[in-house]
């Protein structure tokens, strides 16, 4: 269902989501947080969200982890937010899959556990998420909780640079500088640390503005 090409009013939505139909009760919610026929109102978007996600909509699920997440027309619950994004990933979104990945790398709403959030990168790298891919390089790169592969954290890092990820344009052109993992080239350094730098990423920034403090 594209909601985007829905004519309905959000009463007409809840008239047709009574009766029990997931994708119209997503609907709903999905109207109140983004105010579409109707005034925004988070708390009953996550109402709505809740509904749809109990009745195993994987979409729903994850934008109600945000809004506990984020504590937003809910009270503030990471537990929550956890639990709500797993069922998401489990079902097959792929951005919960990388949101589920970044609970277990930074603790949130769960034990921190960096070889589960590697496995959870992995599955999302697979269906074709580029920060996931990031994520996975960094962890190569690291040696923390995978071995110290710096070839392979070049092979995710260049994927995920030219699908405009700064944090791997930035270590792409760490890599290059210094023949980490591929053979050493000022020059696509210097050009992957401005993209870098071009898509905000702030440590690209830094070098540039003061490279006599970053040489």
């Amino acid at each position: 269902m594209n909601i985007q090409n829905l004519n309905f009013t959000v009463e007409e939505l809840k008239i047709l989501a009574e009766n029990g139909q997931k994708d119209f009760i997503y609907a709903v919610g999905y109207y109140y947080e983004n105010g579409i026929r109707t005034s925004v109102n988070l708390t009953e978007a996550a109402v709505w969200y809740e509904k749809a996600a109990q009745k195993g909509h994987a979409e729903a699920a994850m934008r109600l982890a945000l809004l506990y997440a984020q504590g937003k027309g809910v009270e503030k619950n990471e537990k929550k937010a956890f639990t709500y994004m797993e069922q998401a990933a489990k079902a097959g979104n792929t951005n919960a899959l990388y949101n589920v990945g970044r609970c277990y790398e930074e603790g949130i709403g769960v034990k921190q556990d960096l070889s589960k959030a590697f496995d959870w990168y992995k599955k999302a790298a697979a269906e074709g998420d580029f920060r996931a891919m990031c994520c996975m390089g960094g962890y190569f790169l690291t040696g923390n909780p995978v071995p110290y592969e710096p070839a392979k954290a070049f092979q995710l890092f260049e994927k995920a640079a030219n699908a405009n990820i700064p944090a791997a344009q930035y270590n792409l052109s760490v890599l290059y500088r210094y023949g980490e993992g591929t053979e050493k080239d000022v020059e696509k350094a210097d050009f992957w640390r401005m993209k870098a730098a071009q898509n905000g990423f702030r440590m690209a920034i830094d070098e540039i503005e003061k490279p006599a403090e970053n040489q």
